[in-house]
């Protein structure tokens, strides 16, 4: 029975339905219907929640795959729980504007190099099932 994956799956639908609301809400204020209307602010948030959905699906197969593959219970909920810390982190230090301040650049970095990493991760626990 599949029993962890659909958390992780919950928590990153809450997500992007929290940032996908943020950017609707914002071309409600500034009247774009499509696209960003070159307003850098809508131009943001519309990016902070393509970016979670650009690797939410991915994610999430991988770890579904990994709790069908009979992976433990512990290494579900570190893989699910460091995917959601990582995604709430980076819409946060997303940034448009350059240069940014270094805390922003490190917290890009470390959101988006460590959705990589676990990827990478869970790819390779698959392949040496």
């Amino acid at each position: 029975m599949i029993e962890i994956t659909p958390l992780y799956g919950a928590l990153t639908a809450i997500l992007m339905a929290i940032l996908s609301t943020r950017a609707g809400l914002m071309r409600g204020k500034y009247k774009i219907a499509l696209g960003d209307g070159g307003n850098k602010e809508l131009a943001l948030n519309i990016r902070r929640f393509g970016n979670l959905s650009e690797y939410a699906a991915m994610v999430v197969v991988l770890m579904l795959l990994m709790e069908l593959n009979g992976a433990s219970a512990k290494m579900l909920h570190t893989y699910g729980s460091i995917f959601i810390a990582l995604r709430l982190i980076h819409p946060i230090v997303l940034f448009s504007d350059m240069p940014p301040p270094k805390w922003k650049m490190l917290g890009r970095f470390i959101s988006a190099g460590g959705t990589a990493i676990l990827m990478v991760f869970g790819a390779f626990i698959l392949l040496s099932a």
